[in-house]
């Protein structure tokens, strides 16, 4: 007996000695130690206090100890800093922390010396540092288990405001989210109050917090995930598009049944609330994009009055302008939707959820998603001459990627040879209608025009919008180049690239058309990757428009034996010819830019809303 124990005492030593190395063995082999000197255990009992994941936590070794628990002491700190907030451990955890450090120091001098005394006294050391680790722990986990519930709170809020809106919809009983209540600590002897103090200020130049939660909180959640589940939700457009219209605002209508009325309004205004919440959320916890704090309202609902202004409309003779409209307000309202099937799947599930909310992975990916939505939506959707020329260029990309297989290609694949033509393109379709496309040109390339207004939502322009010089001597030089040369041609030459053309005045222009993309490209990267991502989307919608057309017309007629194809007569898919052909380019290939929209027929439908 006398020889294990000598055993263990020397296997804790020599673990002590590398405990800077490797602090999870000398955890092992100070359990080892205990048990086999018999050394008595304090009470621990008061870990069946603890939340749900910390037990599962403790539970896998109930007597003995967490290396997390030893790595908190060694670095010791009063602040934790979450969600770009600052919390305070207790000063009574802080203490009983200090005095657990200072067994350790007892216990480490004694492990370097060696002799009968420091043997006959070990059994009684250990004894004191099982009691003072005790305390610490029971202090600290709870300050954590405090701290973790007020970093998850705007979140489990903002479940709470999805389930109440969620029984508003479908008129069935909410299951809403405990949140733990918040159990009182007081600073005593000198320390900070522990209430949580705005530190927005405060983050280092990187914007990393100086300390995040401890080890054991992270090994705790990973824990509780476990056993979690995962049901599969989903959410209708149509009926967020309802419930978040301006058609809910309205008053009562005298056909109306009351009940139908009041929850009319009362699913908009449990909308807006569970909107303002998920700002709250998205400010601290969305570092991967701008962290809005405030996202307006109008904007969900301007998208929600386009998407059911578009299902009414059927079919029109601008389709094409309509499946635009409709790509755009279905991004905004899917965007949200994402979020809200993520704030129903955690139900339930809070102690899964990083307290540091932007280590969530999932929520980080919902929260960018629809910060970029409503972005996108504030800029193109709701200002009424940006929209226009929103589909006017989409409608035109759509009929490149119909007419022009190497463009289809490139956008199918994603080729990285998509990036670098398809700026071209777009500052292309915007000279070939420069009165249409430049509300969009001058939100995304104000240095080129005049008269900006600056707002909330970012750069605003009035339809009075002046070009610059540079412009309109590059407006001009297409214009001059355009009677030479067909619109298909110049198409071709911007696929290939400047080098292609032959022609000096053609080159100049295209190389100068290549320095003003860099301009649209880099000044501004994100905006930019944001808008090309739209107007790919937006073409697709028009392209599979285009496709479900021409299956729906050879289905209903059968061309005639000997009978020319439109794409052999040189007409374009709808089978009208433009008028506008070319002169000495490419005679036999028609212009087909029939992306144009009407302007007057756009001022004509007011669905533009505040």
């Amino acid at each position: 007996m006398d020889e294990r124990r000598a055993h263990a005492i020397e296997r804790l030593r020599a673990a002590a000695a590398q405990r800077e190395r490797n602090l999870e063995h000398f955890v092992k082999e100070l359990q080892h130690a205990m048990k086999e000197l018999h050394v008595p255990l304090a009470d621990r009992s008061f870990r069946s206090k603890f939340s749900r994941n910390y037990r599962v936590l403790f539970q896998a070794n109930p007597n003995g100890y967490r290396v997390e628990v030893l790595e908190s002491v060694l670095d010791l700190s009063a602040e934790i800093w979450v969600n770009r907030r600052i919390h305070y451990i207790t000063g009574l955890a802080m203490r009983k922390g200090y005095f657990l450090q200072q067994r350790l120091t007892e216990l480490f001098a004694a492990l370097s010396e060696d002799g009968l005394r420091v043997r006959q006294e070990l059994r009684q050391m250990l004894q004191d540092l099982d009691q003072a680790w005790m305390e610490f722990e029971k202090h600290y986990i709870m300050d954590l288990i405090d701290i973790e519930a007020e970093a998850r709170q705007p979140l489990a809020e903002a479940v709470n405001l999805e389930l109440a809106l969620r029984e508003a919809e479908e008129k069935r009983e909410a299951n809403n989210e405990e949140v733990p209540p918040l159990r009182r600590r007081l600073a005593l002897h000198g320390w900070p109050n522990v209430e949580e103090a705005a530190c927005e200020d405060l983050q280092r130049p990187d914007g990393l917090p100086r300390s995040s939660m401890p080890s054991i909180s992270t090994v705790s959640q990973w824990f509780a995930r476990r056993s979690s589940a995962h049901p599969d939700t989903s959410l209708g457009i149509e009926q967020l598009a309802t419930s978040a219209s301006s058609a809910s605002s309205s008053a009562c209508r005298p056909s109306e049944r009351d009940g139908d009325c009041t929850g009319r309004l009362e699913r908009r205004e449990k909308i807006k609330d569970l909107l303002a919440k998920v700002c709250e959320v998205n400010a601290c916890a969305n570092y991967r994009g701008r962290g809005r704090p405030k996202m307006s309202y109008q904007v969900l609902e301007s998208a929600a009055d386009e998407f059911l202004e578009c299902q009414a409309a059927g079919a029109e003779t601008h389709a094409e302008v309509l499946a635009v409209r409709e790509a755009l307000a279905k991004h905004v309202l899917t965007g949200f939707l994402h979020l809200r099937s993520y704030l129903f799947d955690i139900r339930g599930r809070m102690l899964e959820i990083d307290p540091q909310l932007r280590n969530n992975s999932k929520l980080q990916n919902c929260l960018v998603a629809w910060e970029d939505a409503w972005e996108l939506g504030a800029r193109f959707l709701r200002p009424k001459d940006v929209l226009n020329a929103l589909c006017s260029l989409s409608v035109r990309l759509g009929h490149l990627q119909r007419d022009h297989e190497s463009f289809a290609q490139m956008v199918d694949s994603q080729e990285a040879e998509l990036f670098l033509v398809l700026p071209r393109l777009v500052l292309l379709c915007a000279l070939a209608s420069p009165e249409v496309s430049s509300p969009f040109t001058a939100a995304m390339l104000p240095e080129q025009f005049e008269e900006r207004v600056s707002s909330l939502l970012g750069l605003c322009f009035s339809r009075g919008t002046r070009r610059s010089s540079e412009w309109d001597e590059l407006l001009s030089k297409f214009q001059e180049i355009e009677k030479d040369c067909s619109w298909k041609q110049l198409v071709r030459y911007a696929l290939k690239g400047p080098s292609s053309a032959e022609d000096e005045t053609l080159k100049v222009f295209l190389t100068e058309l290549e320095a003003l993309t860099f301009d649209l490209t880099r000044r501004r990267p994100e905006d930019w990757n944001s808008c090309s991502s739209l107007l790919l989307r937006c073409a697709q919608a028009v392209l599979d428009l285009q496709t479900s057309a021409g299956a729906t017309a050879a289905e209903g007629a059968t061309p005639a034996a000997g009978a020319t194809s439109p794409a052999s007569s040189g007409s374009d898919a709808t089978g009208a010819r433009d008028p506008k052909t070319s002169k000495s380019c490419d005679d036999s290939t028609p212009d087909t830019r029939d992306g144009d929209v009407s302007d007057g027929w756009m001022e004509d439908r007011a669905w533009t809303r505040e």
